[in-house]
């Protein structure tokens, strides 16, 4: 049998009685109906395209909004950095014309420099995973490091680190432990030691108030002063030091360290 070379289409409107036919090749239609079904996927693969073409767009604007504030935050501490220098050039020469030697300390790089800056809680507190919460773990509070630990150079001498922060800054406890001391010292100002198993304490001086006192039980985190400028201090900052069997540590290598003892 020969196959049907033409299809007719019929129009019926409602309610009326005229009726309306067109014939037409078959090839035709089907060419129509191709045409609309290719249309079709082409508007959908389109839009879907395009949708991701507006994700990676808004992206590349916040990436680019990212990069300009590292940019402009770079700038500030280039620009701090060289006010640091000509400082320490100002107080070498006003050193040298009072015939004062006086060795300004090195300046830290990078990797030491910043404290920590965590803005929930005030401090780094991440530990290791495992039970022992007596082990001091972490930074105690937010801020960065404006001297750094030194034992070997008799000149330098500084058992702990120096934390500059803003004056009334919680003081967070990074272990827990016993307060054996809390009270006021010549030289670190209001003072506080906290025991946290047999060998291991620290130390957190210069503090305006203290919140906790002799006898107190601290947790991880716990808020045990507020950091100030008392004592032999010439600016706001926490002095910070870990003892092992009363020998001081580098708090910053506390983790190794800890696999050591």
């Amino acid at each position: 049998m020969k196959a049907t070379r033409y299809i007719t289409v019929m129009f019926i409107p409602d309610g009326a009685e005229a009726r309306r036919g067109y014939r037409v090749r078959a090839w035709v239609l089907k060419a129509v109906l191709w045409a609309l079904a290719i249309l079709l996927v082409g508007q959908v693969f389109f839009f879907a395209f395009y949708a991701d073409v507006l994700k990676r767009a808004a992206l590349t604007d916040k990436l680019a909004a990212e990069n300009e504030g590292l940019l402009r935050y770079q700038y500030k501490v280039q620009i701090l950095e060289n006010n640091m220098n000509e400082a320490r050039e100002v107080v070498k020469q006003i050193a040298e014309l009072a015939g004062i030697e006086y060795r300004l300390p090195e300046l830290l790089d990078d990797s030491t420099l910043f404290a920590s800056i965590d803005h929930t809680t005030g401090a780094i507190l991440n530990r290791e995973a495992g039970p022992d919460l007596s082990w001091p773990s972490g930074l105690p509070i937010q801020g960065f490091i404006t001297q750094d630990f030194e034992l070997s150079d008799s000149s330098r001498y500084h058992p702990g680190i120096d934390i500059a922060c803003a004056e009334g800054t919680a003081v967070l406890a990074v272990a827990i432990g016993t307060v054996v001391y809390a009270d006021y010292d010549s030289t670190y100002g209001r003072l506080l030691v906290v025991q946290h198993n047999d060998s291991v304490s620290t130390l957190y001086g210069h503090n305006d108030s203290l919140l906790v006192a002799v006898g107190d039980r601290v947790a991880v985190g716990s808020r045990i002063a507020l950091s100030g400028n008392t004592g032999q201090s010439t600016a706001p900052h926490l002095h910070y030091e870990v003892r092992v069997h009363d020998e001081p540590i580098n708090p910053l290598d506390i983790q190794h360290e800890k696999k050591q003892h």
